[in-house]
């Protein structure tokens, strides 16, 4: 008979499209300042990224979530114009790059990389990024990192 609080679900293996807690991408706490965020989730490409001979030769899936912390969403609100935000479509196709240029070897070079490119050249205070990559271990659903990084502070967490 089961202890109390014990969850017989909890030794069934994970299948592979399950939602997990890992899945649910929570945004950071904010900052001291108010601020409004940008989310992308799920951004989903193959690349060269990994320490085995096997992950330098052919590429893999990646998956990258991103909450882009900016000062405020009034300008474009007001204005209904692109340039007075954060285009999100820009910043996905700057990940992609970064990621597919790069053929890193570790997830966390990709993604300090990313995180200092992305606060260098768009208008964003704050990035968190999350990479994952869903085959890296059969076993689990994904692996990855997850880092937050602040503009002009060099801020870690």
């Amino acid at each position: 008979m089961p202890s109390a609080g014990f969850d017989p679900a909890f030794l069934l293996p994970a299948r592979a499209d399950a939602v997990t807690d890992a899945d649910r991408f929570t945004p950071p706490p904010p900052s001291i300042a108010p601020a409004d965020r940008i989310l992308v989730q799920g951004l989903e490409f193959e690349t060269i990224i990994g320490i085995l001979p096997q992950e330098r030769d052919v590429p893999q899936p990646l998956r990258i979530d991103l909450v882009l912390e900016v000062e405020s969403f009034a300008e474009a609100v007001a204005s209904e114009q692109i340039d007075r935000t954060v285009d999100y479509a820009a910043v996905s196709r700057r990940v992609t790059e970064i990621a597919r240029q790069g053929r890193f070897q570790l997830v966390e070079t990709l993604a300090e990389t990313t995180c200092a490119t992305l606060l260098a050249e768009f208008p964003i205070r704050r990035v968190t990024l999350r990479a994952i990559k869903p085959h890296a271990l059969v076993e689990a659903a994904g692996v990855g990192v997850e880092i937050t990084r602040e503009a002009g502070t060099g801020a870690q967490e």
